[in-house]
């Protein structure tokens, strides 16, 4: 998945920040200072950090705090997904950004991204915390339709994103990632809420 670390969606108007969402293995949390060094482990594969915009490879320890204090800057729009042992594993964001070059080319509503350290990957955990974020998100009428994109060459998040009802649009954009060179073909979807 392209995981894309942006401006926070701002709040509906009158409500505080989320608090924690749980589903049946995992619990979505705010994130904290002590989670850099879990989450430089999470960013620090070099084939999924080229899946994604905006995380290097190498992922130093300085990549990790500096991306930390942005996402703990938005705890309504970035979550830490964590295990029943409360081990960081990953990250869930809904955002409000530019997809695409132009920030014009962004109509589809806020952007989903998920990211799950790849010794976790293929159990589940990706579609679990982004059902638990979309059902909170459809609970409270916050948005209608949410956006999701992924590198045209990254079939494992084609895949996730089916299984999690988004469908494409026909959108294709040529987007960077910090972790390879060129660029390359993003296929956009949506998914109804």
């Amino acid at each position: 998945m392209i995981a894309r670390i942006q401006e926070p969606i701002p709040a509906t108007r009158g409500t505080a920040p989320e608090s924690t969402i749980e589903t049946t293995r995992l619990s979505l949390t705010g994130f904290r200072p002590a989670d850099a060094a879990a989450l430089q482990a999470v960013f620090a594969d070099p084939a999924t950090a080229r899946m994604t915009h905006a995380i290097p490879h190498p992922f130093t320890p300085d990549d990790a705090l500096t991306k930390l204090a942005r996402m703990m800057q938005a705890p309504d729009a970035h979550y830490a997904i964590r295990t029943g042992d409360e081990a960081l594993i990953g990250v869930v964001s809904l955002t409000r950004g530019a997809c695409g070059r132009a920030a014009d080319l962004h109509t589809f509503g806020p952007n989903l991204s998920v990211f799950v350290a790849p010794a976790h990957q293929r159990q589940g955990y990706a579609t679990e915390a982004i059902d638990g974020l979309l059902r909170r998100v459809k609970k409270r009428k916050l948005h209608r339709v949410i956006h999701a994109a992924h590198f045209a060459d990254n079939l494992a998040s084609a895949r996730l994103l089916v299984h999690a009802d988004f469908l494409y649009t026909g959108r294709r954009t040529m987007e960077t990632s910090r972790a390879r060179e060129g660029q390359h073909q993003a296929l956009h979807m949506i998914r109804l809420l």
